[in-house]
């Protein structure tokens, strides 16, 4: 579809009303009103365009900016425009006094006591899959034939290859801390003064553990509360229900 041209008496007229106050000395009328003119019925003569792209509102470019935290200080993401992140939106804790994980069923976190405990008789550690712990049969297994261990990642064993290798060069030992095995460094001590053995867990080591661990036999994990560890307190506070 074309626009309707103008005749030469509209395009003089509409000339005379624009470019009454800006004609330039250097050109005569007569040449000013031929060259308008001709622009006029150029600009006239062209198509119209079809494309509807072109009468669309057009797009503004949004950067997102991600919420931040309301506390003062903390530039942890939000989901909301106004909110608090994990640390200071008061979420759900482990019971257990100074412990900042999250609680399972009981109000306790899986170290604490919480969760579901291994259905075998007198294990209280904590289930992976089918009821069991990893020590007795659950949790995913490692993928080398023959091996029943249990993945430690990749789905192989410590063993096969599985989890994390020492980053110290040529070494191919098992990661224990600080993505290093223990020989490269990747331990700590034994807080009690003057030991020099390696940190078994809950920082001490087998020697200083007995002396803190669960009063129930074979069991090494250290006592939180009446000389019972976690899981056993727990165990013992449901056979008190039962009673």
């Amino acid at each position: 579809m074309a626009l309707a041209t103008f005749t030469h008496d509209e395009a003089s007229f509409l000339y005379a009303t624009l470019m009454s106050d800006e004609i330039d000395d250097t050109f005569s009328s007569a040449q000013l009103e031929a060259s308008f003119f001709d622009e006029v019925l150029t600009f006239t003569d062209l198509p119209m365009p079809t494309s509807p792209r072109l009468f669309e509102s057009p797009v503004l470019l949004t950067v997102e900016t991600p919420f931040i935290c309301l506390v003062e200080g903390c530039a942890a993401s939000i989901l909301s425009p106004r909110g608090f992140c994990r640390d200071h939106g008061h979420a759900k804790r482990c019971g257990y006094a100074g412990c900042s994980r999250g609680p399972q069923s009981g109000g306790l976190c899986i170290t604490h006591g919480g969760g579901r405990r291994c259905s075998i008789a007198d294990c209280v550690k904590a289930v992976q899959t089918g009821g069991l712990c990893k020590a007795h049969g659950g949790g995913v297994r490692c993928g080398f034939s023959g091996c029943e261990k249990s993945s430690q990642g990749g789905g192989f064993c410590r063993a096969h290859g599985g989890g994390k290798r020492c980053t110290q060069r040529g070494c191919n030992k098992g990661v224990q801390r600080g993505s290093l095995c223990a020989k490269h460094g990747g331990f700590r001590y034994c807080v009690v003064d003057g030991c020099h053995r390696t940190d078994r867990g809950g920082g001490v080591c087998d020697v200083h553990r007995k002396n803190k661990a669960c009063s129930v036999g074979g069991c090494m994990r250290l006592s939180r509360l009446h000389g019972l560890c976690p899981g056993h307190v727990k165990h013992a506070e449901a056979v008190a229900k039962t009673s």
